[in-house]
Parts: C-alpha cells; sequence; structure tokens
C-alpha cells in the first residue's frame, strides 16, 4: 500500500507540465485571463490572441518563454476578422518579442476545415500585421488591432 507522501508524490507528477512547474510563476481561476493578457502584450502580441473563459491555471516560464494554460475546451469567433478558433483544454506555447511559437492546443477554422496553428508572429513593418502559420505551410495574415483585448 502507498504512504501517503508516496500518493502526494503520484498527484504532483500527474499535473501538467510537472517538470517545469517549480521555475514557473502560476496563477489560478480568475486571474489567469488578465495576467495571459498583459504577458502577450509584453511580448508585443495583441492581448486578445486566446480569448478564453474560466481558465483554470496558468504558467509561465521566464527562463524558456514557455507558456500553458488549462480551461475548459471551447471555441470563439473573433467578430472584427471573421475568424473561428478552437482552444483546446491544454493549450502551451513558446513566447519571444512578437513571435509565439510551437503551440498546442489552438486550431482555426479556414475553408470549411479546422487547421491546427503552430505559430503566431507580428512584423516590424509601417503597418504591422498579425500572421498565423500552421504545420502544412497555409497562413494569414490580419491587422493586428482585430485581436486586441475586447476582438
Amino acid at each position: 500500500m502507498a504512504t501517503t507522501v508516496e500518493v502526494v508524490k503520484q498527484k504532483e507528477l500527474a499535473k501538467p507540465f510537472a517538470e517545469v512547474r517549480e521555475k514557473a510563476v502560476i496563477h489560478f481561476g480568475e486571474e489567469c485571463k488578465l495576467k495571459s493578457m498583459e504577458l502577450f502584450e509584453s511580448f508585443g502580441l495583441p492581448g486578445g490572441l486566446l480569448p478564453l473563459q474560466d481558465i483554470q491555471e496558468g504558467g509561465f516560464v521566464e527562463e524558456t518563454g514557455f507558456v500553458w494554460m488549462i480551461s475548459k475546451k471551447q471555441q470563439y469567433h473573433f467578430k472584427k476578422a471573421d475568424r473561428h478558433c478552437s482552444y483546446a483544454e491544454t493549450i502551451s506555447c513558446y513566447l519571444k518579442p512578437k513571435k509565439m511559437t510551437k503551440i498546442s492546443g489552438v486550431k482555426a477554422r479556414d475553408m470549411m476545415i479546422w487547421v491546427p496553428i503552430n505559430e503566431i508572429s507580428v512584423d516590424d513593418a509601417a503597418e504591422p500585421k498579425i500572421h498565423f502559420k500552421s504545420v502544412g505551410g497555409l497562413s494569414r495574415s490580419f491587422n493586428p488591432e482585430l485581436f486586441g483585448r475586447g476582438a
């Protein structure tokens, strides 16, 4: 029979991203949504990129730029951009200035199919564009203002 210490250790290891939790800043509940918007904006990305509701947990490892969010599976329609997105229960990515890479858990509907998004970047042009790229090479560009807070 497992001891209490062993049971606690097993529960800790069962948490998502157990290997990076020690180095991360983690927020829980309603605070996660505001902190994620602030974090994205601090990296030069629109704050409303992941308009998740009921976020249970969010973490950021400053050393590597790794980010994760845990929420209910949901969909969102960006009205200004006329785009539908689907978000898995667990979303993760790496943040760099003006870029999200190795994104998992995000899909966008394009031409009646759901396409996994694996990179989002904002360019430095006079009239900046935000670029969404998929593993299959599909990409779309929009005005970043279409994905700001409340978009």
